[in-house]
């Protein structure tokens, strides 16, 4: 008789055991599925984003790229691209868990003791007002430490880049030290943003120590005088160790998802520049143009700048004439470039084309038309064949070779020319 008790105990233990098991095992399953299904958004999110930006960086004008430092815009594209991730992590994993972990605690609480379910309920709300007013610090010392840090890349992309200016000069020592002056900001706001997670843990800490001495004191207190059994007590225990701790990890997601969303925000931000050099609604459409240019009395003036770079030009250039401006530097031969391809739009007069207003074209119909040498010719990493090829899309060989010969006799020329000028 003993052994069929003992027998049937084991067997409803056993299935204890089992359901546990089992449903320990559901759950793992459920997290891999809702976790793949989540992947497959996100993943794919991120590369729409990730070209949606990249495309309107392409698409901004010449001048917002001239006042970008080129080291501060990679740097919030990175903290950007990683905050995509992570801020969806922080917002779809682990949260839920918690507030479950909570909902489930405090109902077993109050079948407990009413008064520990509403000392926990009231310790949640503490911590949440708690952790509001600290994210708050913590997010605007984190965007000051973002604007220096994106500074201190400016500086270190600013010297990969011009290298060579740097060694020709021999400047080495005095870009290490305006890189080392750029750190005693940096430094500063670095401190700034890590006091508040001292301030956090401090604050949050403070508040779960205080709420668990409270619960466990009146459930000892309870227990002393009879009105709680052992098996209450050590429920209440339980909860308080294993819970307790994920109110701090929540605390710690909440304030990742404030991080991560400060990020997104200077990522997102890029988007909100506006394009000024617009593509016409209608645009004028043919494959090949004569090439006579026109400038009709035309003038410039750069934004912000009351003075005219240029002011009133006539120019015609004729289909097939050779034509060179020479002038002293900032006198605007450079800018009639410019103006020609629309990196910028005229203050006044208009530009044509075989008799076609430029602003007809859209921005990449009227480039296709020219073959540009820059002053500052800058190749990308690739090969010599990508480089000469990348004005027409699929060359040949034969054209890029030919190209080369061109460029090549082009340069030569010029030098037996210069040559003769010095004699």
């Amino acid at each position: 008789m003993v052994q069929n008790i003992e027998g049937s105990r084991f067997d409803a233990l056993f299935g204890v055991l089992m359901s546990f098991v089992g449903l320990r095992a559901l759950l793992i399953v459920l997290d891999i599925i809702t976790r793949l299904l989540s992947d497959y958004v996100v993943f794919d999110a991120a590369i729409d984003v990730r070209r949606s930006v990249l495309k309107h960086i392409q698409d901004l004008d010449f001048s917002f790229h001239t006042t970008k430092s080129t080291g501060s815009l990679i740097s919030a594209m990175k903290r950007g691209d990683g905050a995509f991730f992570t801020f969806h992590d922080a917002l779809h994993n682990g949260i839920l868990e918690v507030f479950v972990g909570f909902i489930t605690m405090g109902y077993f609480f109050g079948l407990v003791d009413p008064a520990i379910a509403v000392i926990t309920f009231a310790s949640l709300f503490v911590c949440l007002i708690i952790t509001a007013f600290v994210i708050k610090l913590n997010i605007n010392a984190r965007k000051k430490y973002n604007e220096e840090e994106d500074n201190i890349s400016g500086i270190i992309v600013d010297n990969i880049i011009n290298f060579e200016t740097v060694k020709m000069f021999a400047k080495e020592s005095w870009e290490q030290n305006r890189l080392k002056l750029a750190f005693i900001p940096w430094r500063k706001a670095l401190w700034d943003y890590g006091l508040t997670f001292r301030y956090m843990n401090a604050s949050v800490g403070i508040t779960i120590v205080m709420t668990v001495f409270l619960i466990l004191y009146l459930a000892i207190k309870k227990v002393s005088l009879n009105q709680m059994n052992l098996g209450d007590f050590v429920l209440v225990l339980t909860f308080s160790n294993t819970f307790f701790p994920k109110v701090f990890d929540l605390v710690w997601r909440f304030r990742d998802l404030a991080k991560h969303f400060a990020d997104m925000e200077k990522y997102f931000s890029i988007l909100d520049n506006k394009i000024e050099i617009k593509d016409p609604k209608n645009p004028v459409k043919i494959k090949t143009i004569k090439g006579e240019i026109s400038f009709i009395n035309s003038s410039f003036a750069y934004k912000g700048n009351k003075a005219k770079v240029l002011k009133n030009i006539d120019l015609t250039i004729r289909q097939g004439q050779t034509v060179a401006f020479v002038g002293r530097s900032g006198s605007g031969k450079t800018t009639l470039i410019k103006l020609l391809l629309r990196f910028y739009d005229l203050t006044g007069g208009k530009i044509s084309i075989d008799g076609i207003d430029i602003k007809r074209f859209t921005k990449s119909a009227l480039r296709s038309f020219f073959g540009v040498v820059p002053q500052e010719p800058i190749l990308f990493n690739n090969t010599i064949k990508f480089n000469i090829g990348y004005g027409k899309e699929n060359a040949s060989f034969d054209e890029i070779k030919a190209a080369a010969k061109i460029a090549t006799w082009i340069i030569l020329s010029n030098r037996c020319q210069l040559s003769t000028i010095r004699m």
